[in-house]
């Protein structure tokens, strides 16, 4: 059966809305004095933020992102209450309202495929880049000295970053061709690092990223072509303080959002096809904003994690 591309939206735009009034998952939120990681959203126009749910025994949670139909979202976490370490996280996956929330496996920062039956996600041991059915089946290794693989809203491509020697770039990985190609040609990336949880844009065509670079030791917050350095390289923000390593593109293409800052953290927004400095992301919350975000499909609210020691 065939539905319309409106009849999906709006399928959309109603789950999540009515996810907003769901009571979300419970975890200790009433306890006082437990300082752990809560999801919270808020208008994508900034504003008051409202509770969206606690993950469950997850008090170090982060790199949220919702399946493109809107129905689930997945997460990484670890029980760090419990001594759990980074090389422990696992992917989680719960209903789009936080309900029914289940590890699948070890793994970290997962990316969605655009039809839900896969996850691209990175994996401390053995390191690399892989992917999976999202019942954890099917594991497949990309690449070993890849890191941060997201999926493009295609389908077609998973992004990742590589270091060789000194030097570290995107790699672009054509699921069709079963091709790698490299965003910077060699010798001309300007980044010594290149950090996880880059995002797409909704047309596929680009990727915003941060990277440390090479000649100041200063962090970018940059866009690429995803036809290379020479088709569309941009740097939007660049600063002595290192900036959040993690991004949300606006279903509509024109805004993006990372934190930046000392703790606490302050949420930044720009318009890739603008020349203009960031600007601030008003949004009011109890607590400390960590910095990972995401969009709902829809593109009516901002998902972002929080900590603190009560709602």
């Amino acid at each position: 059966m065939k539905y319309s591309k409106a009849a999906c939206l709006f399928s959309i735009v109603t789950f999540v809305l009515s996810s907003l009034s769901t009571p979300p998952v419970t975890a200790d939120e009433n306890t006082p004095g437990v300082k752990r990681v809560r999801f919270y959203i808020a208008p994508a126009e900034g504003g008051d933020a409202k509770l969206y749910f606690v993950p469950g025994d997850y008090y170090t949670a982060g790199s949220p992102t919702f399946s493109a139909d809107g129905q689930k979202l997945a997460f990484d976490g670890r029980k760090s209450q419990d001594g759990e370490q980074f090389q422990e996280g696992k992917i989680l996956v719960a209903d789009a309202d936080g309900s029914n929330l289940e590890a699948i496996g070890l793994g970290v920062m997962p990316s969605w495929s655009p039809g839900r039956s896969r996850i691209a996600f990175s994996q401390p041991s053995p390191y690399g880049v892989a992917m999976m059915h999202a019942d954890d089946s099917h594991r497949k290794m990309i690449e070993t000295s890849g890191w941060g693989a997201q999926w493009s809203p295609d389908g077609r491509y998973i992004a990742y970053n590589i270091r060789k020697g000194r030097e570290a770039n995107l790699r672009i990985y054509d699921l069709i061709e079963e091709t790698k190609t490299d965003l910077f040609p060699e010798g001309e990336s300007p980044y010594t690092s290149l950090f996880w949880n880059m995002t797409w844009s909704p047309d596929s065509n680009w990727l915003c990223f941060k990277g440390l670079k090479s000649s100041d030791n200063t962090y970018d917050v940059a866009t690429v072509n995803v036809a290379g350095k020479q088709a569309g390289y941009k740097v939007h923000y660049n600063n002595k303080q290192a900036p959040y390593a993690d991004f949300a593109w606006h279903p509509q293409g024109d805004k993006i959002v990372f934190a930046a800052g000392a703790k606490p953290r302050q949420l930044l927004q720009f318009n890739p096809a603008e020349d203009k400095q960031p600007e601030p992301l008003k949004i009011k919350v109890n607590g400390t904003i960590i910095g990972d975000v995401c969009f709902t499909p829809d593109g009516q609210h901002l998902l972002f994690n929080v900590s603190g020691t009560e709602e």
